[in-house]
Formats: structure tokens, C-alpha cells, sequence
């Protein structure tokens, strides 16, 4: 398999926003993955908003945007695809949110925002594009620059450690090799939950009603010794 790089990986995910939302908003199987991501993050996005300065990387067409928006959140949103945005800034505005979500362009390897600026950053479903442990870091040390010390990165990553990594070589990372680069990155891990079953590949194989009992088992094993799970939900805290 060909390591896919950040150019690689623009380029596979600049679809059109309609696509994306039929194929994960709108599908029935690709509907029930989004909601189990969106439990998952719920657990681990904080439960009030207080006084915080936050920002989502890879917001798309808004599946983890709007819950935080839902629970009160005021935030900036922002994706390296525009048409992404475009559609976001749509909903955004259905809803009456146009004056708690600032809609930008960014790219995770160079974010404009200032050093130790940020309370909180999630991006769900980013560091696993990228193919190489190299783009990870860069990405992973980008978001901690901008984070004060205190602040916190929500984010995901697949466990090349765990039973599917034996078979999906995309799984780029180990623990391990994760926690060196949140070292490096002057992070260390706060909270994790993993998805130990749930993935689209099984859930297109299932019946539906079968597929809704495989989300609930799979969350209510999510806490459970989250480092041999395929998908690890990370939140990351900056020490320095």
C-alpha cells in the first residue's frame, strides 16, 4: 500500500459536500457510524462551554460541529476544502448559530492561529488520514502549538496495536508511538476511549437492527482498556 501523504490526502477528500453528507449523513448505515462517533465525543467534549477558545480542524459539513453548537458551545470551525464549508456555513445559518460559529479556511499543518492562543482543539477523523507517521506528528505538533498550557486537544487515531491493525495497514500508529509524539509535542494523554467493533465496513455488512446492538455493545465497552481498541478517541492535555 501506497503511503498516503497530506497532498494525497486533500486531494482524496476534496469531494463535493453533498457526497459526503449522503454517504454519512444521510445513508441509514452511514447515518449510525456518525451517531456512535458523535456519542463517543460527547463522553469526552467537555459538558458546559465556560470561558473557553475553541476550534474544530477538519469540521467538513459540520457532524461534530453542530452537537457542540447543540450543547452551547460558541467555537471556530474550519476545514482545508471550502465546498466543505460552503455547506456548512448553510446550516449554520438554518439554525440561528451564525453568531457562535466563525466558519475559515485552515490547514492543520499551518494554522494561523497565534501560539498558546487556544483553550480547546478537537478534530475527529483528521490524523488518521495521513499515511505516515511524519504527517501525524506535524499535525499533532501544529495543534499544540496553538494551545495554552492547560489547553486541550480532542482527536482520534488508528491503532495499528489492536486486532484490525493486523489486517488494515493504514492503521499507522502504536500507543507507543502515539504518546512519544504527544511527548514530543508537549501533550500527554488526559482521557481516551476506543471503538473496539464498530466500523462502516462491518456495519454494511449487517442488517440494520443488528448494527444498532453492535454500536451499543461497542460503547459501552468504549472505556475499556482503550489501547487495544482499532479507533482511540484521545484527549490530549498540554503541559508547557
Amino acid at each position: 500500500m501506497t503511503t498516503r501523504t497530506r497532498q494525497d490526502v486533500q486531494e482524496v477528500y476534496a469531494e463535493s459536500a453533498a457526497e459526503y453528507d449522503r454517504v454519512r449523513l444521510e445513508d441509514p448505515r452511514g447515518a449510525l457510524v456518525t451517531e456512535h462517533d458523535t456519542r463517543l465525543f460527547l463522553k469526552l467534549f467537555p459538558p458546559e462551554p465556560g470561558n473557553m477558545t475553541v476550534v474544530e480542524i477538519g469540521a467538513g459539513t459540520g457532524r461534530f460541529t453542530v452537537p457542540a453548537l447543540e450543547r452551547g458551545f460558541s467555537l471556530t470551525a474550519t476545514d482545508v476544502n471550502e465546498t466543505m464549508l460552503e455547506r456548512l456555513r448553510e446550516r449554520i445559518k438554518k439554525r440561528g448559530w451564525t453568531d457562535r460559529c466563525v466558519i475559515r479556511t485552515e490547514d492543520i499543518f499551518n494554522l494561523s492561529f497565534a501560539d498558546d492562543s487556544l483553550d480547546y482543539v478537537f478534530a475527529l477523523h483528521v490524523i488518521p488520514r495521513f499515511g505516515s507517521l511524519e504527517d501525524q506528528e506535524a499535525a499533532i505538533c501544529e495543534v499544540a502549538r496553538t494551545l495554552k498550557p492547560g489547553g486541550r486537544f480532542l482527536f482520534n487515531y488508528s491503532n495499528r496495536s489492536s486486532f484490525y491493525g493486523l489486517f488494515y495497514k493504514a492503521h499507522t500508529a502504536t500507543p507507543s508511538q502515539m504518546n512519544r509524539i504527544l511527548t514530543k509535542a508537549g501533550l500527554r494523554v488526559a482521557t481516551q476511549r476506543g471503538k473496539w467493533i464498530m466500523n462502516r465496513s462491518l456495519v454494511n455488512r449487517l442488517p440494520i437492527a443488528v448494527a444498532r446492538a453492535v454500536a451499543a455493545a461497542d460503547r459501552a465497552i468504549s472505556g475499556f482498556w482503550p489501547t487495544h481498541a482499532w479507533d482511540l478517541f484521545v484527549v490530549a492535555v498540554k503541559e508547557y
